[in-house]
């Protein structure tokens, strides 16, 4: 009787338990995501030059926190303190929303790989924590060095923490419209005293607001230097000079001009026909025949780049001597 009363007692206080039990499942805790609070930015204080889409990749190590990350750039401010509605309004940029190829053979087939959308000028990518400085930034509009220029603020979280990295700085740089190397030259010898020419100037000349770029060679006298000297060249060498389309000879001889797509290069880091992986690069070639018979190819290669859209002209200027083009 006894051990009947027992087994009752204990149904009993079983029964009473299982709501509590039951109840208590939404209180058990949740694992949160790991949030190391040692994360850094790499990168505090930002210079991209103004005109050109500036990207900062890989500054921020998240020291094996749980990801994503969502990242928010706060509080951008002058160094005074005072609001920047410049660096907060939107702006209409252009991205690549299908890979470019350089085997695009239209303006319009490159310009159907991109869209237009609307930006603030200098953000952080949401799950990234790459920042972006978009080209359509001038310094008509823009602070920049040695302004003191900007500082903001960057908040790190995910559902374990959040973190505030604060004064970061922005100085941006003025904008440079267009780079040019000196390339490099091969067995270019001088008409006159048939030793290599060492001094050859270069002049990059924006001439208006359209899409194009023009490619004259000039002598000491600023005479224009004909194309058709660059005997090696075949239309298939001229087509590839640049990426670029409607080749148009001037009727004499004295440039080639092109419709582009800007910025030049299109996708720096790409290797094409046109672009060596960083600049673009267009190479002028001819041939002579020297004492000997022997046969000699001369070489002028150009590495550039241009970031601002226009009627953009390369001058190649030899201010000693015009090359040797003659046969000996």
């Amino acid at each position: 009787m006894k051990s009947v009363k027992k087994l009752f007692i204990g149904l009993a206080l079983l029964a009473l338990s299982l709501p509590a039990l039951q109840s208590c499942k939404k209180y058990w805790p949740t694992e949160n995501d790991a949030f190391n609070l040692d994360m850094n930015f790499s990168v505090t204080e930002f210079k991209p030059i103004l005109g050109r889409n500036t990207y900062y990749t890989n500054v921020f190590n998240d020291n094996q926190s749980t990801l994503p990350l969502t990242f928010r750039v706060l509080n951008l401010r002058s160094f005074d303190g005072d609001p920047v509605p410049e660096l907060l309004k939107l702006f209409p940029v252009r991205i690549w929303t299908k890979p470019y190829t350089g085997l695009e053979k239209s303006l319009d087939e490159i310009y159907a790989k991109t869209d237009t959308i609307m930006r603030p000028i200098w953000e952080i990518g949401k799950h990234s924590g790459a920042f972006t400085m978009w080209d359509v930034a001038g310094s008509d509009l823009i602070k920049t060095e040695p302004d003191s220029c900007y500082l903001f603020d960057v908040e790190v979280s995910n559902n374990g923490g959040r973190r505030y990295f604060r004064n970061l700085k922005l100085k941006p740089q003025v904008e440079m419209a267009s780079e040019i190397s000196t390339g490099f030259s091969v067995n270019i010898l001088g008409d006159s005293t048939r030793q290599n020419i060492n001094d050859i100037r270069y002049w990059v000349n924006r001439k208006g607001d359209g899409n194009s770029i023009t490619f004259k060679f000039l002598d000491p006298k600023l005479k224009p230097i004909k194309l058709s000297k660059f005997n090696d060249m075949k239309t298939e060498d001229w087509k590839k000079l640049i990426h670029g389309f409607n080749m148009k000879f001037a009727s004499d001889s004295s440039s080639v001009t092109y419709d582009v797509a800007y910025p030049i290069p299109l996708v720096p880091t790409l290797k094409t026909d046109y672009n060596d992986g960083s600049l673009a690069s267009s190479s002028f070639l001819y041939s002579r025949t020297a004492f000997g018979g022997t046969r000699t190819t001369s070489i002028l290669s150009l590495r550039y780049r241009i970031f601002q859209q226009g009627d953009w002209e390369i001058v190649v200027y030899f201010p000693t001597e015009a090359p040797l083009f003659k046969n000996d």
